[in-house]
């Protein structure tokens, strides 16, 4: 039997009244994105949203009742599984992918959990990346600062907002045309580095200038750092931090199995979401892809080659009320880093109730 190709599956998230709409319609009226479905997550019984939507491709689909991020996560299950049958039967069309708006309160935590999760969703869909649209009059969701204040720092941002910046993949900043126009490129700038502490890694983009185009949504997102990232401040009232870690000497297999099962156990829903590619020294030429979201892993994908030149390990952790020693703690227990009244990986795991750590990659 032919194994079915999965289907990308695209996140776009952002605070209430962001931009998502507007920029899934730009993106809409391209042909690329002609063969896509699109998934409304609607807050509440009417979804108003999907009425703005132009009927130029595919279906548009109301899940509504809730937030997605808690009361509507099995309901979005169950219309996945439903859009996938109905495509599987022909009583759809053959979409190529699916893009999904959340509402604006969403975390997109438990969906990437349940993508993961989901025996059926895991087989059928691939995470083609989290699209972040961020506002940039009011980029904190909901929290002005006072008259003459200086813009700049997360301290005081929502935290459904921090979320959602923290686990982009990409971040497009909407409304910079509402700018000044000679102080827009300083703001920009200004913005870029207050967003950094949340997310040292994804590509910040003006979608006002036109800088996402329906070619580079497609293009999966969630490329890793090719550099260490400047360690992150310390973390706001939301207590979200990343993390960016990396390592120039090939992980032991065993202590990589072990990581991620330690991993899982201590950290659990603390650990919003780890990306990354390790270089294991049984295979250093062939570089293996780790997703995982809280206390669940897709299975670890060792890839043909590496995507560049770089060929060490470097990993992005995204966790909340999560201390930088507990972080730094595990990181250095896995590539072996001496660490003063630091256990290593076999003392972190001595647990009864840990996980095996074995066979993760055959």
């Amino acid at each position: 039997m032919n194994r079915r190709a999965p289907i990308p599956f695209h996140i776009v998230t952002g605070f209430l009244g962001a931009g998502k709409t507007t920029l899934i319609n730009r993106l809409l009226r391209a042909e690329e994105l002609r063969d896509a479905l699109v998934i409304v997550n609607e807050w509440g019984e009417i979804g108003l949203d999907n009425l703005l939507y132009e009927r130029l491709a595919g279906d548009a689909i109301l899940v509504a009742g809730g937030c997605v991020c808690c009361a509507l996560r099995g309901d979005l299950v169950d219309a996945l599984r439903d859009v996938l049958a109905r495509r599987d039967a022909g009583a759809l069309p053959p979409f190529a992918r699916i893009v999904l708006e959340t509402t604006g309160l969403a975390d997109p935590a438990p969906i990437l959990h349940a993508l993961i999760a989901d025996p059926e969703l895991s087989a059928r869909l691939a995470l083609a990346g989290v699209t972040t649209v961020v506002d940039a009059v009011n980029w904190r969701g909901g929290v002005l600062p006072p008259p003459g204040a200086r813009d700049a720092g997360p301290s005081d941002i929502r935290p459904e907002s921090a979320r959602q910046i923290a686990l982009a993949d990409r971040i497009v900043v909407a409304k910079t045309d509402l700018w000044p126009a000679p102080e827009r490129a300083a703001r920009f700038a200004a913005l870029t580095a207050a967003l950094r502490p949340l997310n040292p890694v994804a590509p910040i983009l003006d979608g006002a200038a036109g800088e996402l185009s329906p070619a580079d949504f497609l293009t999966a997102a969630g490329a890793l750092p090719a550099a260490p990232a400047p360690s992150p401040a310390a973390p706001a009232g939301h207590g979200v931090r990343t993390f960016v870690f990396r390592s120039e000497t090939p992980i032991d297999p065993a202590d990589f199995a072990q990581f991620l099962s330690v991993l899982g156990m201590m950290l659990g829903p603390r650990l919003l979401r780890l990306k990354g590619l390790f270089a294991l020294s049984d295979r250093p030429e062939r570089p293996v892809l780790v997703d995982g979201v809280q206390h669940v892993f897709h299975p670890p994908r060792v890839l043909p080659r590496w995507p560049d030149s770089d060929r060490s390990t470097r990993a992005v952790l995204i966790v909340e009320g999560v201390a930088a020693r507990e972080a730094e703690t595990l990181w250095a227990a896995l590539t072996r880093t001496p660490r003063i009244d630091a256990p290593d990986l076999a003392a972190l795991a001595d647990n009864p109730l840990a996980p095996k750590a074995g066979g993760l990659l055959g």
